[in-house]
């Protein structure tokens, strides 16, 4: 058995926050991609105003696909430094982790 004592607190946070950028890219593109197809279906009604609405619906998408990713992991990186530092304490008074590693 080894025993974990103390995380990296940066190692941590870049991990946690790219995961989190990872995962926002899929939530990204599924909700940019649901709000370019209701902007261009909106445009596609004959709406007086159709050409700004299908603008504003492949806008916002685009906006969305590239903002929640970076939304995402810049949070997702904030709250895994802050966890790795509660870990480290926690770490301390316990005595630390046991794990086996093969």
């Amino acid at each position: 058995m080894s025993t974990i004592r103390s995380v990296g607190v940066l190692s941590l946070g870049k991990v946690s926050g790219l995961s989190g950028a990872l995962l926002g890219a899929i939530f990204g593109v599924i909700y940019g991609g649901i709000v370019m197809l209701i902007g261009i279906a909106g445009s596609a009604a004959g709406h007086e105003n159709a050409l700004g609405l299908g603008a504003l619906g492949v806008g916002g998408g685009l906006a969305i696909m590239i903002g929640v990713p970076v939304f995402y992991g810049a949070f997702s990186f904030v709250f895994g430094l802050l966890y790795a530092v509660i870990l480290n304490l926690v770490l301390r008074i316990a005595g630390g982790l046991e794990v086996e590693i093969e």
